[in-house]
């Protein structure tokens, strides 16, 4: 089944008030292992994730052609700026493109909308298979979004989840959490003086990513944002560069 909301949160335990451990995104498909009353037990096939996810936010779509490449874009009933918009889609939201004209997408909708179609900005999407070459300038985007743990929704995000969604426009679908994306099969760097734009930088529990040689961006509790700042203010904070546990060439 697929995700027919603009996220889903996926639970530890089937309840509202149990943890949040990701989110799951329009299109996004969940292989369901296990029912129980108004939840399911599900794998997100993105990245492997496993949890429970409430049933009023999955249906059948059609197989993906497009994705969101915007922080946010929005579902409109017509092809009119003015019209009524369904529901906003976040970074990353997958979509079934039926019909381009020279501003606006067609994409399919599931049978639990309202209707049957909507219509998204042609400026908002790029073909399911494109590639940004500089994937940092997409993390660099999201600067200023809210900082929320297990969060993957461009209205809040982790810092894992920026790493993700961000490298996924590169081409690559990674791990959700920092200690499986730490175990991919990337160049390591050994020396900070090394680091350059789309390093990726793991401390325990905590990535950023590098935009040149001195600053990192990062999604954080400290700030409670994703924010840009000198790695040496991370490293202070961090207890200096003996806690930094990996160091990677994400441009390859």
């Amino acid at each position: 089944m697929n995700v027919i909301t603009p996220s889903a949160s996926m639970k530890l335990k089937p309840n509202d008030l149990s943890l949040l451990e990701t989110e799951c995104l329009f299109g996004e498909t969940v292989k369901i292992l296990k029912e129980e009353k108004n939840w399911i037990y599900g794998k997100l096939l993105t990245d492997n994730y496993l949890g429970w996810i409430n049933k009023n936010c999955l249906n059948y779509l059609d197989k993906p052609t497009h994705r969101v490449l915007s922080t946010r874009s929005y579902i409109f009933n017509e092809k009119n700026v003015k019209s009524n918009y369904v529901n906003y889609l976040p970074l990353g939201s997958k979509l079934k493109v039926i019909n381009i004209d020279v501003e606006w997408a067609e994409i399919k909708l599931s049978s639990k909308h309202e209707f049957n179609t909507g219509y998204v900005p042609v400026k908002h999407i790029v073909d399911i298979n494109n590639k940004v070459e500089d994937w940092v300038s997409i993390a660099e985007e999201l600067i200023g979004i809210p900082y929320k743990w297990g969060g993957r929704d461009t209205i809040g995000i982790d810092c894992s989840a920026l790493v993700q969604l961000s490298y996924e426009t590169y081409g690559y679908c990674i791990p959700r959490n920092t200690n499986e994306q730490i175990k991919i099969d990337r160049e390591v760097v050994l020396d900070l003086n090394e680091l350059v734009r789309g390093c990726v930088i793991y401390w325990n529990g905590h990535v950023g990513i590098m935009v040149d040689r001195e600053n990192c961006l990062h999604a954080n509790a400290f700030h409670m944002k994703t924010v840009v700042e000198p790695l040496s203010n991370i490293l202070a904070r961090m207890g200096g560069k003996d806690r930094i546990i990996k160091m990677m060439n994400f441009n390859n």
